[in-house]
């Protein structure tokens, strides 16, 4: 399966790390088993040995993610990893799954905990019998937001949030995914077709946005429509790195539109009703769709750093955020569709690729050493999904969901922000010419017109931009 890449200056900070943690990495791993996995347990349980405290359970969680974490950079940083140690930190994984899973079995079908658990086992068995790796970054993230929606439920934290029912569509796209490695590992499925089955990932995602729409759970069709741009990056990263088959393009416009253009549409008419949810509805589809096809058409020649007009995924996410942030009033939610659609199609205006932009940054030290930047790309929506599950504990769902839309309005708006700012820098040095030029200012004028280093690199972009369907989402932040 498709390792996510890491930017250039993460390998370096993680390199510090190692350099500094003079702690041998299968003791890391020892510790998550033999420490944190027990006192999760009996936190869960809530017996008298330890108090019962939501802080003590999510602060054991946490504790164990960076343990986790720490040992694989440990591992690479000092030339430690060995089969056996990684055997030990895919082992020690599976105790916090099984604890957190044994809490949900009351609110859960027992069947499907136990296939999640069991492909979870299939896949330790054939790494351990050569056939496959743990170096899959993908399948991390999807296994710790499993965990993390199991722990959620099991302490009914977020509860408009992670119901029994949202749980149950993870577990099935968890238990989809693993499934996908297993076919993978068993040399059953050609990598050609991994692009395709992240695609069908996406548009599954928007299904579900749909459906829980119509039951009015905006903020759950909101957390689908992320997950969806989530896969939405990670098939373009496998088609990028292994291709795919001749109806790959077509997939993935079709789920991109699903997810980004009709699933906010449907939002809209179930929260709006009658006609001026319809109308409303079909004017921002085929904003999104016109936008889509747009860049299908532009591709051959586009320039991976820059978008031209707000990606779709943002326009998505902007309607899906005004719905739950404005719901109860749809002159706000109107004005928001209004924004998205005309962000989306402002095709004079281009947007730098921000994934790509940090993914590619390289430190002044190592850039004197010669080293260069790759280009790899950075995916913002599983940081929007996390800013939307860990803070409606702090702020509530429409203060979380508030963050994720102010973001995509400062990025949606930044470029035509610095061009004012340009425009009136260039105006006060115009005027300064003038005062300086005995009263005649025209040649200055001509001079500063012509003058195309004085434009602003984020609004003088590249005449075209990446196609969005094969470039993951720009974080806007």
């Amino acid at each position: 399966m498709p390792k996510v890449p890491k930017p250039d200056w993460l390998w370096a900070l993680e390199q510090r790390i190692a350099d500094r943690l003079a702690v041998h990495p299968n003791v890391l791993s020892l510790a998550k088993v033999l420490v944190i996995a027990p006192l999760m347990f009996l936190a869960l349980r809530q017996v008298d040995v330890l108090p019962k405290s939501e802080a003590l359970v999510g602060g054991l969680f946490v504790v164990f993610v960076v343990l986790d974490y720490l040992d694989g950079v440990v591992a690479r940083g000092r030339g430690l990893a060995t089969g056996f140690g990684r055997v030990l930190d895919r082992l020690t994984d599976y105790p916090l799954l099984v604890v957190v899973s044994w809490f949900c079995l009351d609110l859960l079908p027992v069947w499907l905990v136990l296939a999640k658990l069991g492909v979870d086992l299939l896949l330790l068995v054939l790494y351990v019998m050569g056939r496959g790796t743990t170096e899959n970054r993908l399948r991390t993230s999807i296994g710790y937001v499993t965990v993390l929606a199991l722990l959620f439920l099991s302490q009914g934290w977020a509860p408009r949030i992670f119901t029994p029912k949202v749980v149950q569509y993870l577990l099935w796209a968890s238990i989809a995914f693993s499934s996908t490695v297993v076919l993978y590992n068993l040399d059953l499925l050609q990598k050609r077709f991994i692009a395709d089955v992240l695609s069908a990932a996406n548009l599954l995602c928007g299904a579900f946005s749909i459906l829980f729409a119509s039951r009015g759970r905006f903020e759950i069709s909101l957390l689908f429509v992320l997950l969806g741009a989530a896969f939405d990056g990670f098939d373009g990263a496998a088609a990028r790195r292994w291709g795919g088959t001749r109806f790959g393009v077509y997939s993935d416009d079709i789920a991109d539109g699903a997810n980004y253009g009709i699933a906010p549409a449907f939002a809209l008419y179930f929260v709006l009703g009658g006609w001026p949810g319809i109308a409303i509805g079909i004017f921002y589809a085929v904003f999104t769709v016109s936008r889509l096809v747009f860049f299908t058409l532009e591709k051959s020649s586009a320039d991976p750093n820059y978008f031209r007009g707000v990606p779709s995924p943002v326009g998505g996410t902007t309607v899906m955020a005004s719905i739950v942030v404005f719901e109860g009033h749809p002159e706000l939610i109107g004005l928001m569709v209004g924004i998205a659609a005309a962000l989306m199609t402002s095709f004079s205006t281009n947007y730098r690729h921000l994934g790509r932009a940090l993914g590619g940054w390289v430190s002044r030290r190592r850039r004197r050493r010669g080293a260069r930047s790759r280009r790899r790309a950075l995916f913002g929506a599983p940081v929007y999904v996390l800013i939307l599950v860990l803070g409606v504990r702090a702020l509530g769902v429409r203060g979380a969901t508030a963050i994720i839309l102010i973001g995509n309005l400062v990025y949606g708006f930044l470029p035509t922000v610095l061009a004012f700012v340009r425009a009136l820098q260039l105006l006060r040095k115009v005027g300064r010419d003038d005062t300086d030029d005995d009263g005649d200012g025209e040649d200055g004028d001509d001079v500063e017109a012509d003058d195309e280093s004085d434009v602003p690199r984020s609004v003088a972009a590249p005449a075209v931009a990446p196609d969005d369907s094969t470039s993951a989402p720009a974080p806007a932040t």
